[in-house]
């Protein structure tokens, strides 16, 4: 009777399907439930209905992910059994269970391993990859989705290798990795194309088109945020069409093309606000302030700059605050306004820790969560091998028994010997690839451990940094605030080496280039030094150099620049100050120039007695350098090392 209705029910299922409504898809899998007795159309009527609830009733849709279960477990269908614990693994992921998310998960891949079926183990790492994902765990998150992708490679199914592509760029851009982000949406969008998903496409160029635009790559975003505006309107997708004119008005202000520009954002920004299109209102409102702000148009640029503000203290978008806040105090700065512009930078800053504490809590978790993994992974790799141990002794063993009947007394001894030289030759064999996997495995080891220790360093140093920035709160007397500053930016300039050391792939060298662009905008934030008072000039060779190097030549660098901004520019005197490193003859040259008001009479008599002086002295012998000061024109330091380091990679 069962194998009668069985084609009739799944006819009816499928034409269900078809419906539009969810409301109605769903009332119609539910009379089906109700009239069918057959366990595989009542496992798949449950697991559509689960899909249809995730969003919007998360409750009752694990109840239907169980009762597809139950229904998949009469079947005795591993295929449908591994998709029953997907089913309610994604349906914990959906009520923020982790735990019990990933056991069901677990155990549907652990089916789909056991009957080699590769695409369901592909599905169930995608979701294994998202749930981390979703909680900040971008380390673990990006090694199930490339475990998926191998999956789908193998397999050749372009459209699922495609969405893993633009998955592992999410995690990329989520981690602030945006060139890695680019370079995975690029990859998804060929694929797309080659597939004419018309979606996916527009999709795959708005995120190409940010990665860009975070990267500062102007010229190119323009040309992905005139790509997507024309997929768009091509499959008429209307929030979208805002979102790319508000991209393209974006890409065109940093571009210096205002005028084109206003006109853009100016239409997006009324379509946006008719149709409540919001989160497009965070750009377009920021671009209009940028666009008034270079044209000295103060106050209109704040308009927008406080819309933008409100906006995202009512979404709660921190980092957009942020980013307000402090276009708002460069607005008042070039306004003169200077008590209002340290109050509204002090605001971007407070948002701007707040954010790091959250981000160090984030990476803390995360590295809690990768070692706890590669614990299980190891315990895992343990019994396995105790299970080949004891599976190889019982197999030798038996060998041992089947020789010793069939072989004969006159060709005991032979055997003897040709045993013992097979074994022997097997066992050295096993020893050397054992040492190659525990040599490989040690390498990526040390890399991980360093890669850690680099962010843990960089990670106290800040923790450091925030105490003293509270500590400097309660402290009255402003000399010795001054100091408590002048140790912040010092333990800022090591942070920032062990930031640059963590975020590349090179464990013991530092870009210099990169890394004294990050001091100097440290510094001149730290002292509240406006680009347009005192100009920043910077000539550095493209050098890469070993930490041992980096560290005492920062600190150099530190105290220098900060004399420069502290004293030699008093009131509102303005100049600029050049940097010069570059290598010469197998001798590092470091010159600091600044055309301020120089150094006074005493001053040999008065600095070689302060903490800063030591320091520089302690540090220059230590590269073996020399120091020469000139006072024409300004202060002039230069300073030839010959123990210095280039990196080894």
């Amino acid at each position: 009777m069962r194998l009668q209705l069985l084609p009739f029910l799944i006819c009816q299922l499928l034409f269900s399907l078809n419906i539009a409504a969810q409301n109605s898809e769903i009332d119609s899998l539910k009379n089906i439930i109700s009239t069918s007795k057959v366990d595989t159309v009542l496992f798949e009527a449950n697991r559509l209905i689960t899909e249809q609830l995730w969003d919007t009733n998360p409750d009752s849709a694990l109840y239907h992910a169980k009762e597809a279960y139950r229904y998949a477990s009469k079947t005795n269908d591993k295929v449908k059994i591994a998709m029953g614990n997907q089913t309610i693994g994604v349906s914990y992921d959906y009520l923020d269970k982790l735990d019990s998310c990933l056991k069901y998960l677990n155990e549907g891949l652990s089916i789909y391993r056991s009957i080699n079926k590769i695409d369901g183990a592909s599905h169930v790492l995608s979701d294994i990859a998202i749930a981390y994902y979703f909680r900040g765990n971008y380390e673990l998150a990006i090694r199930n989705h490339l475990e998926a992708l191998g999956l789908r490679q193998q397999l050749g199914n372009k459209r699922f290798i495609a969405i893993s592509y633009n998955n592992i760029g999410l995690v990329y851009r989520a981690r602030k990795d945006y060139a890695n982000a680019a370079l995975y949406y690029q990859k998804s969008l060929a694929i797309k194309k080659e597939n004419n998903d018309e979606q996916g496409i527009l999709n795959s160029l708005i995120n190409i088109g940010s990665a860009y635009h975070s990267q500062g790559k102007y010229d190119s975003a323009l040309i992905f945020a005139e790509e997507s505006l024309s997929q768009a309107k091509k499959i008429n997708a209307a929030s979208d069409i805002v979102s790319a004119e508000g991209n393209i008005g974006a890409a065109l202000v940093n571009l210096g093309k205002y005028e084109a520009a206003m006109g853009i954002l100016v239409e997006a920004e009324k379509k946006s606000i008719i149709n409540n299109y919001s989160t497009n209102l965070f750009t377009i409102y920021e671009s209009l302030g940028d666009i008034y702000s270079n044209k000295q148009q103060y106050k209109i640029s704040e308009s927008y700059y406080i819309k933008g503000l409100e906006l995202s203290k009512k979404s709660s978008k921190h980092e957009q605050e942020m980013v307000f806040y402090k276009k708002l105090s460069r607005n008042a700065f070039n306004s003169g306004n200077f008590k209002s512009a340290y109050e509204l930078a002090d605001s971007s800053k407070q948002i701007s820790e707040s954010l790091l504490n959250t981000e160090n809590s984030r990476q803390i978790n995360e590295m809690a969560a990768v070692y706890e993994t590669a614990e299980k992974e190891r315990r895992i790799e343990k019994l396995n091998t105790q299970n080949t141990v004891t599976t190889a002794i019982a197999q030798r063993r038996k060998k041992e028994r089947n020789y010793f009947i069939i072989a004969s007394v006159l060709f005991l001894g032979l055997a003897f010997f040709a045993y013992k030289a097979f074994t022997s030759n097997r066992k050295k064999k096993e020893q050397l690839a054992a040492q190659n996997t525990i040599i490989e495995k040690s390498l990526k080891e040390k890399e991980i451990l360093m890669k850690e220790i680099h962010h843990r360093v960089k990670n106290n140093l800040q923790v450091v940094s925030s105490l003293l920035k509270l500590q400097s709160h309660y402290i009255k007397d402003e000399q010795a605030q001054e100091a408590v500053k002048d140790s912040r930016n010092r333990v800022q300039s090591m942070a920032l080496i062990h930031q640059n050391l963590y975020q590349e792939d090179n464990l013991t060298g530092i870009d210099v280039n990169d890394y004294i662009s990050k001091l100097c905008e440290n510094l001149f934030e730290s002292y509240n030094i406006h680009p347009t008072r005192i100009k920043l000039i910077k000539e550095i060779q493209s050098l890469n150099l070993d930490v041992d190097t980096v560290v005492p030549l920062g600190l150099i660098l530190n105290e220098l620049i900060t004399n420069s901004l502290k004293y030699g520019f008093p009131g509102e005197k303005t100049g600029a100050v050049k940097i010069i490193l570059k290598e010469e003859n197998n001798t590092l040259y470091l010159k600091v120039f600044d055309n301020g008001v120089g150094l006074p009479d005493d001053f040999q008599k008065k600095y070689e007695a302060t903490f800063g002086y030591r320091m520089i002295n302690d540090f220059i012998q230590k590269l073996k350098g020399e120091l020469k000061t000139f006072t024409d024109d300004g202060t002039k330091v230069e300073i030839a090392i010959k123990n210095y380091k280039p990196s080894t990679v």
